[in-house]
């Protein structure tokens, strides 16, 4: 994992943290993207797995709020961060049995992204990738 930051301003949108949230989210990021491609379908998914991700990660006693994702095309990729405002929890990393359905989100991002990390600090966390979006 690294924790560079951005190269580009973000475009960014507050989303309450709720698991309904997560298409919205989804739309936001990828409408500037060809409907389709591989990196379309690519920032589909990893969108998801760290929006829900932030949402599975938050401290139990910081439920509610809001978590922020933005997004900025840096030279032939497309840059997206994750931040969530769920306290001092750090991100977890798990163990899950074969035929559990859930928990991947992050392993997903790892295997699909050109890059990306995880910054965290007392008041939450950030995730962000890159995909490339050469060809659209």
């Amino acid at each position: 994992m690294r924790t560079d930051a951005p190269k580009a301003a973000l475009v960014r949108k507050r989303f309450p943290r709720r698991a309904e949230e997560v298409a919205a989210a989804r739309r936001f990021v990828s409408g500037g993207l060809t409907r389709g491609s591989e990196a379309w379908e690519t920032t589909q998914l990893l969108v998801s797995e760290a929006v829900t991700s932030a949402l599975d990660q938050t401290a139990p006693q910081r439920g509610s709020g809001t978590l922020e994702v933005g997004y900025a095309v840096v030279g032939r990729r497309l840059r997206v961060e994750v931040s969530d405002d769920g306290g001092p929890a750090r991100l977890r990393r798990r163990i899950h049995a074969v035929r559990s359905t859930g928990g991947r989100g992050l392993e997903l991002v790892r295997a699909l992204a050109a890059r990306w990390g995880v910054r965290e600090s007392s008041s939450g966390r950030t995730i962000w990738f890159e995909v490339d979006i050469t060809g659209g």
